[in-house]
């Protein structure tokens, strides 16, 4: 699943949850009872400024990666729309690999026609010539899209062209073999030679969307980039310390972009 941690302040959907209170592993997670609409209101609402510098990031690698009519994934997707719309103008397909139900449900929904508070991120695309030329991204996306219900420890090997993964590998697990499993599995699922932006919470500590708890795991950079440089080259780092941060309990977020290995 594509999570990005949601807490921060008083509200129960915004509560901090100390990982040492919360180590599950990925499969004893009841990942159905994610609530989507909770977790978007919080995470995506509003489009901030550190989710807008990665998407800028993104769309401009895409744009000068040479790929056309490819066959597309993201994983993890999650509610959030973004990364996918990152890979529109060059797609043929875009795959949307999620594994909570309740997700599928939501994703499926917003792939038919997405809700207009997507419309900001849309237009930071649409800064980039070559998202500009895509006049109606709603129907592009409704004609390219497929969700399916898919763990990203069951992803197919070599089959997409290009790929995102956002917040996933920190946010599915309190054990961190499963967080570079996950990214493992994600750099192999693309075939040699394919660009990705593959993002991160440094230091997370566990979040609640609603009153239902999620395990992080808390990585550092050093081993989030050694991780992914062991299967992909032309890497591009960017961190983000968000003022103010999205809640308690992370210290960073991290986009990494590049090419898989041949």
């Amino acid at each position: 699943m594509a999570l990005t941690p949601a807490a921060g302040g008083g509200d129960p959907s915004t509560s901090p949850v100390p990982i040492q209170a919360l180590r599950p592993a990925n499969a004893e997670v009841q990942w159905d009872g994610f609530d989507p609409q909770t977790y978007v209101r919080h995470n995506y609402g509003e489009l901030r400024a550190d989710d807008r510098e990665f998407l800028r990031r993104t769309r401009d690698f895409f744009a000068g990666a040479k790929i056309s009519d490819a066959r597309c994934v993201d994983v993890g997707s999650g509610a959030n729309l973004y990364p996918t719309l990152s890979l529109l103008p060059f797609a043929h397909t875009v795959d949307l690999c999620e594994w909570s139900t309740s997700n599928v449900f939501w994703l499926r929904q917003q792939v038919d026609s997405y809700d207009p508070m997507w419309d900001p991120y849309w237009q930071v695309c649409a800064e980039h010539p070559a998202y500009a030329a895509l006049t109606d991204p709603r129907r592009r996306l409704a004609r390219v899209a497929r969700v399916s219900r898919t763990s990203v420890f069951n992803l197919p090997t070599h089959a997409w062209d290009a790929g995102t993964m956002f917040f996933v590998a920190c946010s599915i697990s309190a054990h961190r073999s499963e967080a570079e499993r996950a990214i493992a599995r994600f750099l192999g699922a693309l075939r040699p030679g394919s660009p990705f932006a593959l993002a991160v919470m440094l230091g997370s500590a566990g979040y609640q969307v609603g009153r239902r708890s999620f395990p992080a795991v808390s990585l550092a950079r050093s081993e989030v980039v050694a991780g992914i440089a062991a299967s992909a080259y032309d890497l591009d780092v960017h961190e983000e310390h968000a003022r103010p941060p999205l809640r308690d309990g992370y210290v960073s977020m991290l986009l990494t972009t590049g090419r898989t290995r041949r």
